[in-house]
C-alpha cells in the first residue's frame, strides 16, 4: 500500500495537553469528523520569525497527519495527511 502525502494549511481545532511546558495533541477535528490521536510519532520545532511553531506528525491507527501549533497565535493547522 502506498500512502501519498497531501499538503494542506487548514486551520483546525485541537484538544490538547499542556503540562511541564509540554504539548501533547490528544484529538483534533477535521471536516466535523473527530479524530482521535493514537500515537505522537514525531515532534520537532521552528520558528516563523521570532514564534515558535510546534510540529506533530500524529497517527489515528488509520491515517497519518502533520498538524501544527503556532505559540504565538495559539492557533492549530492540519499541514499535511496522508
Amino acid at each position: 500500500m502506498i500512502f501519498m502525502s497531501v499538503e494542506r494549511n487548514e486551520l483546525i481545532s485541537v484538544c490538547a495537553e499542556f503540562s511541564g511546558g509540554a504539548v501533547k495533541p490528544v484529538w483534533f477535528s477535521l471536516k466535523g469528523r473527530r479524530i482521535r490521536v493514537e500515537e505522537i510519532a514525531l515532534i520537532w520545532k521552528t520558528r516563523e520569525g521570532s514564534t515558535p511553531i510546534l510540529h506533530f506528525s500524529v497517527t489515528d491507527g488509520q491515517g497519518l497527519y502533520e498538524i501544527r501549533y503556532n505559540t504565538g497565535t495559539f492557533s492549530w493547522r492540519l499541514t499535511a495527511s496522508a
